[in-house]
């Protein structure tokens, strides 16, 4: 898959709480960072299982903007999640 553009966000977030999830994370072999991307992903999943995909305008994804290889390769994702029954977001973001 070809390298998407990251966005930036900023996260303020109590002591605590940031010292469970360097913990949490240093368990699971990730970044602070890494991990809260990766719970926010099963967040979306979770979602997106529940109450079916969510559909983001082509203007609004970042990465995908009139690149011709990036329409190609999400729409071969798009075929591969329906092919197995799964929301966009497994494939995008190839979720264990």
């Amino acid at each position: 898959m070809c390298a998407m553009e990251q966005s930036r966000f900023t996260l303020r977030i109590h002591p605590l709480v940031m010292a469970k999830m360097k913990y949490i994370a240093e368990t699971n072999g990730r970044s602070v960072n890494k991990e809260i991307e990766q719970i926010l992903k099963w967040v979306i999943d979770d979602f997106e299982n529940r109450r079916g995909r969510i559909h983001i305008d082509e203007a609004d994804r970042p990465g995908f903007r009139g690149t011709k290889t990036n329409k190609e390769e999400l729409r071969r994702l798009e075929e591969q999640a329906q092919l197995r029954n799964r929301p966009i977001s497994s494939a995008l973001f190839r979720i264990k």
